[in-house]
């Protein structure tokens, strides 16, 4: 059981999970219908319950509270199960803190009181009341109920009591402090704002945030001078004598160009020279526009932070973001941006255009060089924006020469274009050729469809004519030879009319194989390489084999008898010349083209001379059908190195797919 605030407020996130009990006992310091802050003797604590049993305590009240721990969103906090007021007590006295103390996050739910000056102050709708306190370097907003009989008015020394409060993101992390006062709680006026806030003493510009022994520039401070630009519910910037400034105000009045001010707010550092914050100003009447500073160089432009000068440059890129319109611009060998802000009147000129030569007037916002060393001393200009007040702040000198990148890619895209043109005329020249091609080849086809099935009609008569006959015959003459007796005379001529019969039935059954391509009737080409293979090495010492890579498909008929030719050719010479021991027939069907080859180990033969007997004849008609089909043809071999027949076809899309 916990027993008081700093017990609980020591538990880290994982052991406020665990929901630990705790027994309070202290005085109500800010209350509300469903949660009230407790403190007792050793720290403030954040009490929460959904019952409506802390709605009738009021701030004073002593109470004894028992509850379960939570982690909370930020900080513990306690979830009370009871509550009991035991008495009244005064309020203790806060504990006093600095600005950057609160920054650490440390004082959730704390009592505490904090010196500051009034910087806003506001109405927040009903009873409520918002202050903007600047507390020690920096801004620490307020909420407290509408003071009555009390003059918190801007530029106010005051001392607030209150209970601290943090903004957080969703990582438990700190964003800003906050302070709620309570209602019964009055705020301190240690040092009332002047009567008339623009009876103090009027400031230059160049002295702003200056050495000085005595002045902590805590309160507003008072400078004039003429408007150069301004930006409603933004601020404005204005010239006091040979300086610029920028002022942010929340005054709904607006501002011209020219307006002569006087105004009061306070000092924080800019980017590079000082700022004024929450100023309000009065219209002393209307001078002249002011003109702006000329520079001879963009290097000049650091000396004149917040003010109006005039440059001229040449742009080297347009590009439209968020903030607006942003230019690159480049004055000798050294570039720096510009930005036109655009609203929904006004949109980016089409003829700001990279590579124009322009002149350029706009409000210099100057950015210091960061130091790498800790070191004290001057902090140097780095960099600078140009701000340009409307579209007229730019006037174009110089247009762009036409050769521009936009011009040039414009150009090529013509050109790519013309090309693209061309190239499709040629496709289409190609498509119509290639059609073409397809007709003749289509009309080829029929026709040697027709002479094919017209050989075919010739080989099958022969055969079951010629042949069958022939046959017979030798049947015959050799029923005959075998009734004569041996020592017949006619058994020799009937012996020669045997063997003429026979050669005359092998040269007809030659002459039907050439005639008729019936292996491809039943099969495709590699089953009838297969046979032919087959069909000259069954019964020999020779091995064949025929091997098939890609996806075996069917070719025109035409294309399919030529490559069984010249396959059988190359086949029958080495099996009968070449004296080979293996012969492998390779068909590799690729994605383009096809490669028949038929290779052996045979004894070989010089490609560039050819003996007749090794088939010279059969070369030139295997050449002359692979030019028939517009293939390639090659024969490699060396004597004793075997040989090598290739045939590479290129295949059309037909082909391909046929």
């Amino acid at each position: 059981m916990l027993t008081n605030a700093a017990q609980i407020r020591g538990l880290g996130v994982g052991e406020a999970s665990r929901h630990p009990s705790a027994r309070l006992r202290g005085v109500v310091i800010m209350g509300g219908w469903d949660s009230v802050v407790l403190l007792d003797e050793t720290a403030g604590i954040y009490l929460e319950e959904t019952k409506g049993m802390l709605s009738g305590f009021r701030i004073g009240d002593v109470l004894s509270v028992t509850g379960v721990v939570d982690p909370g969103k930020f900080a513990p906090i306690l979830k009370i199960s009871s509550a009991t007021k035991t008495g009244t007590a005064p309020i203790p006295s806060p504990k006093p803190v600095t600005f950057p103390e609160l920054q650490t996050g440390r004082f959730d739910a704390q009592w505490i009181e904090i010196p500051g000056v009034v910087r806003r102050s506001e109405p927040s709708g009903g009873s409520a009341w918002k202050l903007w306190v600047a507390a020690g370097g920096g801004q620490l907003p307020v909420r407290l109920s509408k003071p009555q009989g009390q003059s918190l008015t801007v530029d106010s020394e005051v001392r607030l009591r209150g209970v601290c409060f943090y903004q957080f993101n969703k990582a438990r992390q700190v964003v800003s402090p906050m302070l709620q006062i309570p209602g019964n709680q009055p705020v301190l006026v240690t040092h009332p704002a002047p009567a008339e806030p623009f009876a103090v003493a009027e400031r230059s510009v160049g002295s702003l945030m200056q050495f000085s022994a005595d002045d902590l520039f805590s309160h507003r401070v008072r400078v004039s001078g003429v408007v150069t630009h301004a930006v409603l519910g933004d601020g404005f910037w204005i010239r006091n004598g040979e300086q610029g400034l920028r002022v942010r105000s929340f005054q709904k009045e607006a501002l011209a160009i020219g307006d002569r001010v006087e105004l009061l707010g306070f000092l924080s550092q800019g980017a590079y020279s000082p700022v004024l914050e929450d100023a309000i100003f009065r219209k002393l009447g209307q001078a002249a526009p002011p003109s702006p500073l000329r520079l001879p160089d963009s290097q000049q432009a650091l000396d004149h932070d917040e003010d109006l000068v005039q440059l001229e440059a040449q742009i080297l890129e347009q590009r439209l973001t968020l903030d607006g319109c942003r230019l690159t611009l480049k004055d000798g060998t050294e570039s720096f941006p510009a930005l036109l802000r655009l609203s929904e009147k006004t949109s980016a000129p089409k003829d700001w255009l990279p590579g124009s030569r322009v002149r350029i007037v706009g409000i210099c916002s100057v950015t210091a060089v960061p130091k790498e060393a800790i070191v004290a001393g001057t902090l140097e200009p780095g960099s600078f924006q140009i701000l340009l007040r409307s579209p007229a702040d730019l006037t174009i000198l110089q247009p762009p020469p036409w050769w521009t990148p936009e011009h040039i890619a414009w150009v090529l895209g013509i050109g790519f274009g013309a090309v693209a043109l061309a190239l499709l005329v040629v496709f289409l020249t190609a498509r119509h050729r290639l059609r073409q091609q397809a007709a003749a080849r289509m009309k080829s086809e029929a026709e040697f469809a027709a002479v094919f099935n017209e050989r075919n009609r010739m080989a099958r008569e022969m055969h079951d004519t010629l042949a069958q006959g022939l046959s017979a015959i030798s049947m015959q003459l050799e029923v005959v030879k075998r009734q004569l007796p041996p020592e017949a005379k006619a058994r020799e001529p009937l012996e020669v009319a045997r063997s003429l019969a026979r050669a005359n039935m092998t040269e007809a059954r030659n002459a039907i194989w050439n005639v008729r391509s019936q292996v491809l009737e039943t099969g495709d080409l590699a089953s009838a390489l297969h046979d032919i293979l087959r069909n000259l090495t069954e019964g020999t010492e020779t091995k064949g084999e025929v091997r098939v890579r890609g996806k075996l498909r069917r070719l025109p008929p035409v294309t399919e008898n030529n490559l069984l030719r010249i396959g059988q050719e190359a086949i029958t010479n080495a099996s009968k010349y070449a004296q080979a021991k293996n012969i492998l027939v390779a068909l590799d069907f690729e994605a383009r083209q096809l490669r028949l080859s038929v290779s052996d180990d045979g004894k070989g033969f010089n490609v560039q001379s050819p003996p007749p007997s090794e088939g010279g004849f059969g070369l030139t008609g295997m050449r002359e059908r692979a030019e028939q089909l517009h293939a390639e043809f090659s024969v490699t071999s060396e004597p004793g190195e075997g040989t090598i027949v290739t045939l590479v076809l290129p295949l059309l899309i037909d082909d391909r797919h046929s």
